[in-house]
């Protein structure tokens, strides 16, 4: 029994791997236009986020919700949620689960691959319906320098860094569309990713990509 305590101890991670970083600010990396793009502020651009405010309080250090129009009139509501701690009780929740919990029917996932000039993508696809809302979502989760596209491939990232004593911190970056056309919703969706992730500083893009590739 000592000895076993003895492990646990050694091996539960100690050390926060954003100690060693500058401090993330999603208002000041975020650009409020960009190719384009502009944040609405219209009463058609609310969003309905599926997270209760506690939950978001005990999980994430900072947040950002927005809804951006471009000149076409096509929008695109952004949810970026940020935790320093990606330990067990506070990694950051997928949203199907948040969806779900709320209310929503959540149709079938879909792993996939967004093409950006900075890089190739790995994110998840899925349609939240809720009466006549119809809302199709992109999303990925970042741990540590790692994108993970499902519920394994997020615990087995927080593993690793549990591996050599270290507590990985944890980004949820998702867009979505509200639309009968999913397809259109995704077209339109690809092509915000690409604008805003170019329009962001190369110094700032590890927030959200970690390490993919960039140019």
């Amino acid at each position: 029994m000592v000895s076993s305590a003895a492990i646990t101890i050694v091996m539960t991670p100690s050390r926060m791997i954003t100690d060693q970083q500058i401090q993330i600010n999603l208002e000041a990396i975020i650009p409020n236009e960009f190719n384009g793009w502009k944040i609405d502020f219209s009463e058609a651009s609310l969003m309905v986020n599926p997270e209760v405010t506690g939950t978001i309080n005990k999980i994430y250090n900072q947040t950002l919700s927005r809804t951006y129009i471009n000149d076409k009139g096509e929008r695109v509501m952004l949810s970026i949620a940020y935790g320093r701690d990606q330990s067990t009780d506070l990694q950051v929740h997928r949203p199907e689960v948040c969806y779900l919990a709320s209310g929503f029917n959540i149709g079938e996932m879909t792993k996939t691959f967004v093409d950006t000039t900075i890089g190739r993508i790995p994110v998840m696809h899925l349609v939240a319906k809720q009466g006549d809302r119809n809302e199709a979502i992109t999303y990925w989760i970042r741990v540590g320098d790692s994108l993970t596209g499902g519920w394994f491939e997020q615990k087995s990232a927080s593993f690793r860094y549990f591996l050599i004593g270290k507590v990985p911190d944890g980004l949820l970056f998702r867009i979505s569309t509200i639309s009968n056309d999913e397809q259109d919703s995704y077209r339109i969706q690809q092509a915000f990713l690409k604008d805003i992730l170019q329009s962001i500083r190369s110094d700032d893009r590890h927030w959200l990509v970690g390490g993919v590739t960039q140019s």
